[in-house]
């Protein structure tokens, strides 16, 4: 019984961990700007440097505007 409990908490920390990281690279916070700025961009398919930027962006203290995301977007 002891090995089941273990075995099932190991298996929802982990499922808790990929929740938490997304395939795409975004943050929860970059996610949702983006879903606002441009909801026809798919997140799969920007690149790391794209999303490297756009969280950086995002994070910074004057955010991400919609002209800042397609500046991002187009390079």
């Amino acid at each position: 019984m002891k090995h089941i409990m273990l075995a099932s908490a190991a298996l929802i920390a982990i499922a808790g961990a990929a929740v938490a990281n997304p395939t795409n690279g975004l943050n929860s916070a970059a996610e949702v700007t983006l879903e606002t700025l441009a909801p026809q961009v798919d997140a799969d398919s920007l690149s790391a440097i794209q999303v490297n930027r756009i969280n950086r962006e995002v994070g910074s203290n004057d955010g991400l505007s919609r002209a800042d995301l397609y500046t991002i977007l187009a390079n």
